[in-house]
């Protein structure tokens, strides 16, 4: 099923990997200009660089681009990144809080995202995947994997576990993880992976669909300027990281809403019991099942249930828990129709504590919060495989990759 390729990866060198790789999830903009000055080996310099000369002709895109290649000339010639000197597929394991995850980091062809061979759940925006094409076309860095996840079997289990029995080639902490990369180069085991992937019978995108669609309408530009395509140029193919699916970890996008539109607190308990079984709860309520949800509004806690006559089955995502609170709470009783744009809600990720989504309620930044018990695999499966699209903010998946940590150059 999916066409994966090995590929001359370029990673930090010997002692490096822990300065030069970086968690991009949130970082803003200062956070990058405050590491940058902090730690000159960072990867942040192929992000948001230090421009030298702002006399020099040029935009301040083309500068910012014309720096981040200089950059990564000089990590290069300077053995802070290393490109390996032959194509191989990597293994990747991050040990977290005594749980360790493990996958297959390679290249995948754009045409398996093109033709769906590798299942899509959600929409993507013009604007984000033109910044993304933008990158590529003016660094050729795609240093971003996107999970794909599959079905385990036992031949590409084997392959993992007997891998990780050896001493990696490139290891590093960071916070409270330990991450770990093994180089495969040997072309046995090279084409016995390949292989397995090609009997994969499906595989789906869990997190990076915006960076499998720029990257594929990146490649869609390369060839249509190349004459001589011929379909193995590193432009038709993104950097991946292929977990199974039991090595996942999912998480809920709690909900945080402004205001009640104008309803008491009263008359929105009221609203609520027209759809919902409530329960009062006297601590924190985390959810356990499906269809329900946690409550927090004027400092108290509520168990709801959504009541059985109201559950819909038509399709796989009128089953999901964020469609359920998008219809008969934030449509029918708040009146908010698209969750994308309108400024009364916000989310927040599962792994955050709960302590903070409590703080914007008590300081009155927000009138209520809900949250979610998380969608599970098999429910994102089944989306995907119908063809249809999750709703914004359905999950939160982790790993979440360091960028740096193994690049795929796109010359």
């Amino acid at each position: 099923m999916p066409k994966i390729k090995p590929f001359r990866g370029i990673h930090p060198g010997k002692n490096f990997a822990g300065k030069v790789v970086l968690n991009m999830e949130n970082l803003s903009l200062s956070d990058a200009k405050l590491i940058r000055q902090k730690n000159p080996y960072s990867y942040v310099n192929m992000l948001v660089p230090k421009l030298d000369n702002h006399f020099l002709l040029g935009s301040k895109n083309e500068l910012a681009y014309k720096k981040i290649n200089e950059n990564f000339e000089d990590f290069i010639d300077n053995g802070i990144l290393v490109k390996d000197p032959e194509p191989s597929i990597y293994i990747y394991q991050i040990n977290h809080e005594g749980y360790s995850q493990t996958g297959i980091w390679t290249t995948t062809s754009i045409d398996d995202y093109l033709n769906n061979e590798v299942k899509k759940h959600e929409l993507t925006r013009a604007d984000r995947e033109q910044a993304l094409i933008n990158y590529l076309q003016q660094t050729g860095i795609d240093a971003n994997p996107v999970l794909i996840t599959y079905r385990a079997v036992p031949q590409i289990e084997r392959i993992l576990a007997d891998t990780v029995q050896s001493k990696p080639d490139i290891s590093y902490s960071k916070g409270n993880s330990e991450h770990n990369l093994w180089i495969i180069n040997q072309k046995d085991v090279i084409d016995s992976i390949v292989f397995a992937f090609a009997d994969l019978p499906a595989t789906y995108i869990a997190d990076g669909h915006h960076r499998a669609a720029a990257a594929s309408l990146y490649g869609i530009q390369r060839r249509k300027l190349n004459l001589k395509h011929r379909g193995e140029e590193d432009y038709n193919f993104f950097t991946s990281v292929y977990m199974s699916t039991d090595q996942l970890r999912i998480y809920g996008f709690n909900r945080l809403i402004k205001d009640l539109k104008g309803l008491s607190v009263p008359d929105f308990l009221k609203k609520l019991e027209l759809y919902f079984n409530i329960t009062a709860s006297e601590k924190v309520v985390v959810p356990e099942n499906r269809h329900e949800f946690g409550v927090y509004l004027a400092k108290k806690w509520y168990l709801i249930r959504l009541k059985p006559e109201f559950l819909r089955s038509e399709s796989p995502v009128e089953e999901l828990d964020v469609s359920i609170l998008q219809e008969y709470i934030f449509l029918r009783i708040l009146n908010i129709s698209d969750p994308r744009t309108d400024p009364s809600i916000d989310f927040m990720a599962g792994p955050l504590p709960i302590n903070d989504l409590i703080s914007k309620v008590d300081q009155n930044t927000f009138a209520l919060a809900f949250i979610l018990y998380p969608t599970s695999i098999d429910q994102l499966i089944r989306v995907a495989e119908e063809g249809e699209v999750m709703p914004p903010k359905s999950t939160w998946f982790e790993p979440k990759f360091d960028v740096g940590l193994l690049i795929h150059h796109i010359n």
